[in-house]
């Protein structure tokens, strides 16, 4: 049994009508699919904000995306706020005591008509300047707590744009992987037809097909890696869900000459973790005069008034309460606050030594790897190109052999990859080198 649908004749009133009938679910149900069903809708609506983070980057959109959103830098930023409480909570001064008392309140009546009651206020005074060393030694505190952060912030800039130069190299790598690949197929596509045409040995042929390999395994090693760079940049900058395709930028090839006695001075006044060191000093030795003057005792002063019922008597009472110092001199505190002001001095000269070794490292590494790349590109880069050009011209007109060819091919190719790696290596050193003495390094 079949079922039709018939339609008799609509009339041309109502044709506007039956139209606007027929278009309407088609334009707003995915409307309503979306507010009914949320983010189960099967229609699901463009995102911006990915269209804007699945691009390539530049060095500057890495480096504000990471202080944004770098939640090791955010736990810096918590801690100095909570420095900031402790510095509120030490200037304020302590709460005086209330007190009620009623006395000898008889067992047959209860009731204050025969007792006598006493209201009273009871004040302490911070004496010895303990107070004003307390809120220096907050002050410090904080400031410490923000070079913490500082450091921090450097640490975090300095692996962002490591890993940016990574990413840039790997894509250069890529590219001259790709380029590579290219010229091993242009080589072994000229000695297939070669073999066709009876002037060359299957030989030729077959070490031309395995070269082509090699040069696609290091097309697809150079994505891996590219790729495994690009997720420790999203990392780095805290947003590993989102979708990162690159990077735009160049590596720097031509950097400034540095000073060494420059890049000293400059650590030594601007480096955050050793400020962060010499404030640690600053509080422990705050907080042996602190220790010191916790020997002299606190004064408690009480004022109050008490009635005397019995007797109806209203009297006024004052009091000074003075602790005495005979047992308790704070000997042990003052024993561990010297041996901590001692420890931050070694602590600080250590941190010193540690991070001007690293800035020889560095820097010694950077000027090997900068003569190293002058050398590369004024003349082993333009030497291995020309020799690739002319050893592939004279293999075309029968100079050379295909082992010549095969072997200008694999230095060049050598050259240049080695090269990349110089630059990568480069301004990785130059981006330690900015971490650790707060410089900024840029092209000659």
């Amino acid at each position: 049994m079949c079922t039709y649908l018939s339609f008799k004749y609509i009339p041309q009133r109502y044709k506007f009508a039956f139209c606007v009938a027929i278009v309407f679910p088609f334009v707003y149900l995915p409307c309503f699919w979306e507010i009914i069903l949320g983010n189960d809708s099967p229609i699901k609506v463009e995102d911006k904000n990915y269209q804007l983070l699945s691009k390539k980057i530049l060095l500057e959109e890495a480096v504000h995306i990471a202080i944004e959103k770098n939640p090791q830098l955010q736990s810096t930023r918590d801690q100095v706020d909570a420095a900031t409480g402790l510095l509120r909570q030490s200037k304020l001064y302590p709460n005086p005591v209330l007190e009620l008392l009623a006395e000898e309140i008889p067992t047959h009546e209860v009731g204050l008509n025969q007792s006598q009651n006493l209201v009273a206020i009871t004040q302490p005074i911070i004496m010895g300047g303990k107070r004003n060393l307390g809120i220096k030694v907050s002050e410090k505190s904080r400031e410490k707590s923000e070079l913490e952060r500082d450091a921090v912030l450097l640490n975090i800039i300095a692996d962002t744009k490591k890993v940016f130069y990574k990413v840039a190299a790997d894509q250069e790598a890529l590219a001259m992987a790709k380029k590579i690949e290219k010229i091993a197929r242009d080589i072994y596509g000229s000695e297939k037809v070669r073999f066709d045409a009876g002037e060359v040995a299957l030989t030729n042929v077959l070490r031309a097909e395995v070269e082509l390999s090699k040069a696609r395994n290091f097309v697809s090693n150079a994505k891996g890696n590219l790729q495994n760079s690009i997720r420790e940049l999203q990392t780095v900058m805290g947003v590993p869900e989102e979708t990162i395709d690159g990077v735009t930028g160049k590596l720097l090839s031509r950097p400034a000459e540095l000073s060494f006695h420059e890049l000293e001075l400059k650590m030594n006044n601007n480096q955050p973790i050793l400020k962060a060191s010499r404030k640690n000093i600053e509080i422990a030795e705050t907080q042996v005069l602190l220790d010191k003057r916790q020997v002299v005792p606190d004064i408690n002063v009480s004022a109050g008034y008490k009635r005397i019922t019995l007797e109806n008597l209203d009297t006024v009472q004052f009091g000074i309460a003075i602790p005495t110092p005979l047992f308790n001199r704070n000997q042990g505190n003052i024993q561990k606050s010297n041996a901590l002001s001692r420890k931050t001095k070694s602590e600080n000269q250590s941190i010193y030594n540690e991070l001007l070794f690293q800035l020889k490292r560095n820097f010694n590494s950077y000027n090997v790897e900068r003569k190293r790349i002058a050398e590369f590109r004024d003349k082993i880069l333009p030497r291995a190109e020309e020799s690739l050009r002319l050893i592939t011209k004279g293999y075309k007109e029968g100079e050379f052999n295909y082992i010549d060819l095969l072997d200008a091919q694999r230095t060049w190719a050598e050259t240049r990859i080695s090269y990349i790696e110089s630059l990568k290596n480069l301004n990785l050193l130059i981006a330690d080198i900015e971490r650790l003495a707060v410089v900024k390094i840029g092209e000659q």
